[in-house]
Formats: C-alpha cells, structure tokens, sequence
C-alpha cells in the first residue's frame, strides 16, 4: 500500500478522500509527495554516509574524516578499500594480521602470492681511513650483534706489518701475521681470509672474528710499527722518523643487517599485474596502515 492510499484510509469516509480531482484528494497527494520526497532525502543522506554507497565528493568528505584523500585518477572502488583500511588502523590496524589481510583485499589475491617479513635482511657496509692506533665507533645498525667480514687496503707509498683490527667493547680482535704492500688488499671473513685473491687463512688468528654489536663500540686498527718509525715520548729524535711516509689504511666493515622497525610486504609479480595495481599505489596504501615510526617497503616476488 502506497504512502497516498494510507493516508487516505485514515480519513472519515464521508469526505470521500478517495475521490480523484476533489480537493481533499489533492491535499493528500501533495502532502504524500512531500513526505515521500523527506524519506528519500533522509535515505540519500545516509547512503552519502556509508563507505560502500558514497560516491563522488561524498566519499571524499569521508575521507577527510579519516586523513585518507583520494589520488590523481584513482577510481571509487579502490578509494573505498583505502577507507576501510584506514579505519581499520583506529580500532587497532598495523599489526601483521591486519596488513596482510589488508594488501590481500586490495590486490584480490591469495594468501600465497603475499608474505610479510619482519626486519629484512639487506646489506651493510663503512669504510674508514686509519693510521696505527687510530679509533672509530660502529655498531650493527640491526636488531642484534652482527658477524662483519674486513677488508683492509694500503693507500699512499710504504707498507704495514701484522695489521691488527680490535673491537674495544668486547676485548676481541683479528691480527693478520704478515706485510701489507702499497695497493694490496686482504679479505677476512670467518674462517677464511685472502690476500689479493690467494688464501693466506693460515696467518689470521683467531678464526672466530669479532662482532659488531648491537648497542655500538668503539674499535682501534694497530699494527707492528717498523724499527725505524718512531712513538712520541719513546723515541730519540736522531734515531727515528716520525708518522710522515706511513701509509694510511682503509678499513671495510661488510655484513648483513636485520632492519629495525622495518617489514617488508612480498608479491608475486603475477598477483601485482593481475590487480591492475602499481607500487606506488601500495606504498600509500600501506603508509596509512602502518604504525608511526615503521618503515614499510614492497618487493615484488617472481
């Protein structure tokens, strides 16, 4: 029964409100238009409220709410999953259930073709420039101690006799028993050393390496000085010469390092292709669910 017909049976019969043309008739129509033309009015405002029904600047006044604003050419559909995502974050997003769940939705793939890792792997790597007895700080830049790899080169004219790397935090160190020449490098990686390119393991002692650690600590090259180069408050001045020709060592630190307040979202390139989606369009994606401080990057898995 039409909103008119109700109306109408409300009426005394006697006024015959049923009768088309009367003017009781008319009133009725007119007032049942009226409050026909509230009800959709009401209906469309709260539809222009309701993420999955908003269209057009509705739905991005909705997004102001939430701080999500809509990219250049980005379609509804899509925006709508930014929303949702967005209010995921309120009532407890950034947790790896949530991002996972999240970029599966926005990318309409499998559980298979999006993994999450937790502080990835990438290489690390400093370089410093020293004389004997020089001192540096360095720690891993990871969530945990680290197992580095050396690399020591002789810059400038001369050469040093059993170079000597010592992590000063931990009290270990590595001691190469031998000459380094001008422009010669050595390589000292656990349980394996090499002198440009030959195997000279048997003259690094110890074989168990120091680490670079977590929280930092301070390291120091050394070296046996030759008989002739001289040490302020020991030497004689006619008798020795003084840091003037010592060559100048590069030392470098390689490892891998597990990244702090870090996770890292792996795609299969066929789930990314199929979605239509581009990385940039993840990155911010992503950006609005993650916690403050964490950093999020995407790799995409053949």
């Amino acid at each position: 029964m039409s909103r008119l017909d109700r109306i109408s049976d409300r009426f005394p019969r006697f006024y015959k409100s049923w009768e088309k043309g009367s003017m009781i008739s008319i009133l009725i129509e007119a007032l049942s238009k009226q409050l026909d033309e509230v009800d959709g009015g009401i209906t469309d405002l709260m539809r222009a409220h309701w993420v999955d029904t908003a269209e057009g600047d509705e739905l991005d006044k909705l997004g102001i709410i939430v701080r999500v604003s809509r990219m250049s050419g980005e379609e509804s559909e899509h925006f709508r999953g930014r929303l949702k995502r967005a209010v995921d974050e309120y009532k407890g997003g950034g947790t790896v259930s949530v991002i996972l769940e999240s970029v599966n939705e926005l990318l309409g793939a499998e559980d298979k073709n999006v993994a999450i890792v937790e502080n990835p792997i990438v290489d690390a790597w400093e370089e410093f420039k020293v004389v004997a007895n020089d001192t540096w700080s360095l720690g891993s830049k990871s969530i945990e101690d680290e197992q580095p790899s050396f690399c020591l080169t002789v810059e400038g004219e001369g050469e040093v006799s059993n170079p000597q790397i010592t992590n000063m935090g931990t009290g270990k160190s590595v001691t190469f028993k031998g000459k380094l020449k001008t422009g010669e490098q050595l390589v000292i990686t656990q349980n394996s050393a090499s002198l440009n390119a030959e195997d000279v393991t048997a003259n690094v002692t110890p074989n168990d390496l120091p680490q670079l650690l977590r929280k930092g600590s301070a390291w120091k090259y050394s070296e046996a000085l030759l008989e002739k180069i001289g040490i302020f408050d020991s030497a004689k001045f006619d008798e020795h010469t003084f840091a003037l020709g010592v060559p100048t060592v590069r030392v470098r630190f390689e490892w891998k390092r597990r990244q702090p307040a870090t996770f890292e979202i792996q795609i299969r390139s066929e789930a990314l292709l199929n979605s239509g989606l581009e990385e940039i369009y993840l990155e911010k994606a992503l950006s609005s669910l993650k916690a403050a401080g964490v950093n999020a990057t995407i790799k995409v898995m053949e």
